[in-house]
């Protein structure tokens, strides 16, 4: 078995990773991409987290994930569960999580963590507030889009087009219960095939660990950052439509 992870951008994706690399796969620090991925594992924390462009490799989707051995695993926020029928040997790990946790945590990693987002760096735009509204503006659209992405595969999911999709394929969970209840970690490891026993303790490691975009040290109000006018673009993006549309299929938003 391989694994590939897809996730709505900050809804767990380094962290799942390491997590299911305790787990005894390997982790091949593969961030994939359609036309390129970030080799992460050539480079140290601080490049990554800082720096991720200096670790892109130009090669397509395809050869990436065709390439891996068994055991390894691979993540990203493109859609290889939407052609999952093309990849038989992968077990596809989902994740997702509310949008105002997912549209925070990124701004904030975009801001405070990485130097190559120009456009939001607090040389260009001292005011936090301020900022945040010109993220949603550039990119909100943007992030939604993967929120449309994971609707689809969850649609999909559940009711299989032509016998192409296999429940038992994919799992999807919303990180935040992930992070709140170790039984989440128990169910993943079970449909990964490994004991309960080492899900606790894997999960437990991986809270302890640093990861590439964890966001240790930044002491940020983040309720603070939804103005007036943050509250509106936010309204304008449609994101509570797609959390509707979630539940209606069974996330647990």
């Amino acid at each position: 078995m391989k694994v590939y992870i897809y996730t709505i951008p900050k809804a767990g994706t380094y962290f799942l990773a390491d997590f299911i690399g305790r787990l005894g796969f390997h982790n091949t620090g593969f961030h994939v991409n359609q036309k390129k991925f970030l080799n992460t594992a050539k480079f140290d924390l601080e490049t990554n987290a800082r720096f991720p462009s200096r670790a892109m490799e130009r090669q397509s989707f395809m050869k990436t994930l065709r390439d891996m051995n068994d055991g390894d695993l691979a993540f990203g926020h493109f859609p290889v569960p939407l052609m999952a029928w093309i990849f038989p040997d992968f077990f596809f790990v989902c994740s997702y999580r509310h949008p105002r946790q997912t549209l925070v945590s990124e701004f904030i990693d975009f801001r405070f963590r990485r130097e190559d987002v120009n456009w939001i760096a607090r040389d260009q735009i001292p005011d936090d507030r301020e900022a945040f509204c010109t993220y949603l503006e550039r990119h909100g659209q943007g992030h939604m889009a993967v929120f449309s992405q994971m609707l689809a595969i969850t649609v999909l999911r559940n009711e299989p087009l032509c016998g192409r999709f296999q429940t038992e394929q994919f799992y999807m969970l919303n990180f935040e219960t992930l992070l709140k209840s170790p039984q989440s970690a128990v169910d993943l490891a079970g449909r990964l095939g490994i004991a309960p026993d080492r899900a606790t303790e894997a999960l437990e490691q991986t809270r302890n660990a640093e990861t590439k975009t964890k966001a240790t040290g930044l002491d940020i109000d983040r309720a603070a950052l939804w103005s007036d006018r943050a509250e509106e673009l936010y309204s304008s993006i449609n994101a509570e439509d797609y959390v509707k549309r979630g539940r209606e299929l069974g996330w647990t938003i």
